[in-house]
């Protein structure tokens, strides 16, 4: 912790009221403004990094980048000043947790879930673009989630614009390693595709709860980035959409003319993933049942001239004659609806003895904090819970948290993920 700027200490108008943690430049502190009321997040230059003039241009950087941006999936800079001649960034706080924390302990998200908060990143990724700034830090760690479900992206400290100072020398490598592409290995040049780069190791980590390069050492781990040498994602997460494995494998391609040329047409596929995604599988044209009788086969009387249309003779045919189809057609469906079991889902029939195997478990969490967990009448706990259902059945639960209440509903599947929620 700092040894100038302590808990209860003022920073302009703000009171540092809580420590939040630090990163290589600053120390973070959640404030309050002592007038208006208003929390922010406050970071501060550390003694040490204020000592090397790089960290404190880098931090001059990323408060006028981030003061050049106004977009809901970016944390807004309140203001920026210097206490006791200390650089201070006052921003939005965002009571949450980031994506890392949601994804390590817990493993896959739910591609549903998934493709919602990386459409949010993406999107925020294509505003800095089309704003001239490069993050080159994108990473689950500097994703925040807030409580209320809300998206933000963080960390600007090596944020690159069109009029950032020249912050890195030639064949230096800046970002963390695991998210960094392989030019940026090879030369330390990046441009917007290095941080759709980085966006599919993200969402290849939201899939599969790993990040796609990992190794013991440095060596192997830069080897591995430089060869593209990964895990499929289904391989990991069976459940994986393919179309959601397809946008990953375009991002991730060495040649950074063979990935997406703009996030914007990233975001424009993570989009109809989605709305695929919503639709659910495609149901195949059904076969004809042998069993199942058709009006095709019905045998139709030879018409005489007497009934022709016009006549009152082929009035009282055609009116008989479509009575006795129906009548038909009606009587084959209930036939077949019997014999075929139509009547019955597996949703509403209880388990009969023995039909362990049909039956499904599935763990389901909440990922903004503590909610009571309700099915039907019964609370099953209010942090993390397991449901048991067969398979076929939609599950139907409640969350309630003093006077919020959600209904979430998920199919049980043999597939089915653990599922994690927050209160929007």
């Amino acid at each position: 912790m700092s040894s100038t700027f302590l808990l209860n200490s003022m920073v302009g108008e703000y009171r540092l009221i809580d420590f939040l943690g630090a990163g290589g430049m600053g120390e973070v502190y959640r404030g309050m403004h002592d007038k208006i009321g208003r929390v922010a997040a406050i970071k501060v230059l550390t003694v040490a990094a204020r000592s090397d003039p790089g960290f404190v241009q880098r931090f001059f950087n990323e408060a006028r980048i981030q003061a050049s941006l106004q977009h809901p999936n970016i944390a807004t800079l309140y203001d920026f000043l210097e206490c006791q001649g200390q650089p201070c960034i006052v921003m939005e706080y965002i009571d949450g947790q980031t994506l890392c924390d949601r994804v390590r302990p817990y493993g896959p998200m739910h591609p549903t879930e998934a493709l919602q908060i990386f459409a949010a990143v993406v999107d925020a990724i294509t505003y800095i673009h089309a704003n001239g700034i490069i993050h080159r830090d994108i990473k689950s760690n500097n994703i925040k989630i807030g409580s209320g479900g809300q998206v933000k992206l963080l960390d600007f400290g090596i944020a690159k614009g069109n009029m950032s100072p020249g912050l890195t020398e030639t064949g230096s490598v800046v970002g963390t390693l695991e998210y960094i592409s392989p030019e940026q290995l090879a030369t330390g040049a990046s441009d917007p595709r290095s941080d759709i780069w980085a966006l599919g190791v993200l969402l290849y980590e939201m899939m599969t709860g790993r990040v796609p390069f990992e190794a013991q050492t440095l060596g192997a781990l830069c080897d591995k980035i430089s060869r593209v040498d990964f895990p499929a994602p289904k391989q990991l997460n069976p459940t994986v959409p393919s179309d959601v494995a397809s946008i990953i494998s375009r991002c991730l391609k060495k040649n950074p003319s063979e990935r997406y040329q703009s996030a914007a047409a990233l975001l424009s596929d993570v989009r109809r993933a989605q709305a695929a995604l919503a639709a659910g599988p495609s149901k195949p044209i059904s076969k004809p049942n042998p069993k199942m009788p058709s009006a095709m086969h019905t045998t139709w009387p030879q018409h005489t001239t007497d009934s022709q249309p016009g006549s009152n003779n082929w009035l009282k045919f055609s009116g008989i004659g479509l009575l006795t189809i129906v009548f038909l057609i009606l009587a084959a469906v209930g036939v077949y609806y019997v014999m075929n079991g139509v009547g019955e889902t597996q949703a509403d029939t209880p388990p009969t003895a023995g039909s362990a195997d049909k039956m499904k478990t599935v763990k389901v969490a909440m990922m903004d904090g503590p909610a009571e967990i309700w099915q039907g009448d019964k609370m099953l706990g209010n942090k993390e819970v397991k449901v048991t259902a067969p398979i076929g059945q939609r599950v139907t639960l409640k969350l309630k948290r003093g006077d919020q209440v959600r209904t979430v509903w998920f199919d049980m599947t043999q597939n089915s993920p653990d599922y994690h929620y927050t209160m929007k």
